[in-house]
């Protein structure tokens, strides 16, 4: 078969037109629908217990989050059993770019209370300075219900 002028300017034409359609339909859902939006995908805690009884210990975990506007940094707080001690740690995305697998570490008191510690919330910031907490209802719902057993003096 023999393409002529005409029939390759077509050809060329829809294509074109095709493809204006296609970035103009994603560029319209991602300015709607995704600007903004973070995600948590997992917390990973190295360690199931600590031992705080004869010094200050520190737990290591990961974190992997995303970002529509590039991941900035995560802010990861821990609850104490009674509730009445809550410690943070802030992990950064130093590459900047929209999914991000933080390591980090957080130091618990050689003082810090017995029992079942969890995570009381995730805070996932972009680069533009706008955040999205993730609360205790939703760690729960999504599975996120990670603890650290603290054994300490009495």
């Amino acid at each position: 078969m023999r393409l002529n002028y005409k029939h390759i300017q077509k050809i060329l034409f829809k294509g074109i037109l095709l493809l204006a359609v296609c970035v103009l339909s994603f560029s319209v859902y991602a300015s709607n629908e995704l600007k903004g939006k973070f995600n948590l995908h997992s917390v990973n805690l190295v360690q199931k217990s600590i031992d705080v009884s004869k010094s200050d210990e520190t737990l290591y975990f990961s974190l992997r989050a995303y970002s529509l506007q590039g991941l900035n940094k995560v802010d990861i707080y821990f609850e104490s059993p009674s509730g009445k001690e809550i410690i943070q740690t802030t992990c950064e995305n130093r590459k900047k770019t929209k999914v991000g697998m933080l390591l980090g570490r957080i130091l618990f008191k050689k003082k810090s209370e017995s029992g079942e510690w969890k995570i009381n919330k995730i805070v996932v910031e972009d680069m533009e300075g706008n955040s999205h907490t993730y609360d205790k209802k939703f760690l729960a719902e999504n599975k996120f219900t990670h603890s650290l057993l603290i054994k300490s003096k009495k």
